[in-house]
């Protein structure tokens, strides 16, 4: 009985420190969308400390995708960089955590310690510059794809996984006359569909919300993504967009700076969380499945 009740007390205690946990995480995301449909008058009445809209109001959106040409253009840019940065990222990771699980290859050992080496430590802003640079990538949009395409700790969990897959399975499909290729293609990669599943959705994140590579190596505002046209509109405090918007809608005016700011951070954050529902069932399965050894 005693037995019992300390389950039901940890149980309580758990539940009571994941949803303290999922509210902390949440209330920056409320507040913002909260904020975004705040009108001029409410946010004064409340002095910008806004919890909840009394009289909430889409203007602020309606400036976003109506005039924010730029934040558009910014927008396709970052759905076309995650896209096909996700893509090669999991092509390259696949091939060196398959190759990296093969015992039998020559300098396995090898590779295996660069890619520990390569989380561990990075050749540093300047040196990465100037190899940007020296390759002729610099102010291109594949200078955001190419030194991102090596994903070490992914290429880590693809080796655990494939290591994992039972050695009876490839020695019958080598019997039947299956290469190394038609091993990794018809029976390593469908299995590993939920590691697949995870690294594709930390790859993808990574590309959404990276800005500072973009910083450095790009300079036509055409290839800027969209989360640092964020960045220069928070710091910067720009909103030369939204003033376009005043001038073509009076109705504009009824909402603050602040407003259309979180409206531009909400459309920039909404298109990644839809992501998660889909990938969801199997992202635990494949970050255990990779990284436990069964």
């Amino acid at each position: 009985m005693k037995k019992l009740n300390n389950e039901k007390v940890y149980q309580i205690l758990v539940t009571f420190i994941i949803i303290t946990i999922s509210i902390v995480c949440l209330f920056p995301l409320v507040y913002v969308f909260m904020l975004s449909l705040t009108s001029k008058s409410e946010w004064i009445d409340k002095e910008g400390v806004i919890f909840w809209v009394n009289n909430p109001t889409l203007f602020a959106y309606k400036g976003v995708f109506k005039f924010g040409g730029t934040i558009g253009k910014a927008f396709v840019i970052s759905i076309l960089r995650t896209t096909v940065g996700t893509f090669l990222t999991l092509i390259i990771t696949i091939i060196s955590g398959y190759t990296m699980s093969r015992k039998n290859l020559p300098g396995r050992k090898i590779m295996i310690i660069m890619i520990m080496t390569i989380l561990i430590f990075n050749g540093g802003l300047i040196p990465t510059y100037l190899v940007v640079k020296e390759t002729n990538l610099l102010n291109t949009f594949w200078a955001m794809i190419v030194p991102m395409m090596m994903y070490g700790w992914g290429a880590l969990i693809f080796k655990q996984f494939f290591e994992n897959i039972p050695a009876e399975i490839e020695e019958s499909a080598q019997m039947d006359g299956a290469s190394e290729i038609n091993l990794m293609m018809n029976i390593a990669v469908p299995i590993s569909a939920p590691v697949i599943a995870a690294i594709g959705l930390f790859s993808a994140v990574i590309h959404w919300n990276s800005w500072f590579d973009a910083m450095i190596y790009i300079t036509d505002p055409r290839l800027k993504p969209l989360q640092l046209v964020l960045r220069n509109m928070f710091v910067d405090n720009n909103l030369s967009w939204a003033t376009g918007t005043m001038n073509h809608d009076p109705s504009m005016l009824s909402v603050t700076d602040e407003s259309q700011k979180m409206a531009v951070a909400i459309v920039g954050t909404i298109p990644i969380l839809m992501v998660y529902p889909f990938l969801q069932k199997h992202f635990v399965k494949g970050v255990y499945t990779g990284s436990v050894k069964g």
